[in-house]
């Protein structure tokens, strides 16, 4: 993060995401932090040969946003020259899905970070915008303090 801000640690969605994270997958490796993408990867796995780069999710609900997270990872990867797929993983719902890097996902993203380097390098960060997953969100503060 640009500015080094972190996160409500006390907000009850990211505890409720930790719980999750505590009780499921407990042989594998979780919790990757990989220092030169700045990046918290929820979890690796290995199948066939296979490197899978996962996300855990609590619900379908928050599906677009982790498969956006999860594109954006292996992006960076493939930046790196590390092939990887991707999955995101619901355990309450018994669910995978399986997540791909295509090249309109990379033009996307390389226009995304455009704009947020935008943003970084302005004197005032823009308005906010409130939407419905304001009031859920661990960096409420941030935005509407």
């Amino acid at each position: 993060m640009s500015r080094q801000l972190t996160a409500d640690q006390s907000n009850e969605f990211l505890e409720i995401g930790r719980l999750i994270d505590e009780s499921t997958f407990s042989k594998e490796k979780k919790k990757i932090f990989i220092p030169d993408l700045n990046a918290m990867i929820d979890l690796i796995l290995k199948e066939d040969g296979i490197l899978f780069v996962a996300e855990i999710k609590k619900s379908v609900k928050t599906l677009n946003s982790g498969i956006l997270q999860l594109k954006y990872y292996l992006y960076l990867l493939e930046k790196k020259k590390v092939k990887a797929n991707g999955v995101i993983k619901i355990p309450r719902e018994k669910k995978s899905v399986i997540v791909e890097l295509n090249n309109d996902d990379r033009k996307f993203i390389e226009e995304q970070l455009v704009k947020l380097n935008e943003i970084i390098k302005s004197e005032k960060p823009p308005k906010a915008k409130k939407i419905k997953f304001c009031s859920k969100c661990a960096h409420f503060d941030f935005c509407w303090s």
